[in-house]
């Protein structure tokens, strides 16, 4: 592994530590490793899929939705936290 691939990893688990590490009410966010389970935070909210290394998100349903999933580069998450965290929609071609 080289150190360039190293210190990125490190920097993304990072960042994915600092957003799980506080509870919701605290930082706006909540990333889960399951639909099931942000959805049951989320409530009438929509569910995405945020890719950290990016900050965009998508939409159920769109190209890019779960990309990355078994490489962890992303996470469920409500789409008002994805935004309140500085997240944008990602333009996707249908």
């Amino acid at each position: 592994m080289s150190l360039k691939t190293l210190v990125i990893s490190a920097s993304m688990a990072a960042l994915a530590l600092s957003w799980v590490s506080l509870p919701a009410a605290a930082n706006g966010t909540s990333l889960f490793a399951s639909e099931s389970n942000a959805k049951s935070v989320c409530g009438d909210g929509q569910v995405v899929w945020a890719v950290i290394d990016t900050g965009k998100y998508y939409r159920p349903g769109t190209p890019g939705y779960e990309w990355g999933k078994g490489e962890r580069k992303g996470a469920y998450t409500c789409e008002k936290h994805a935004q309140a965290r500085g997240f944008h929609l990602a333009k996707t071609v249908s």
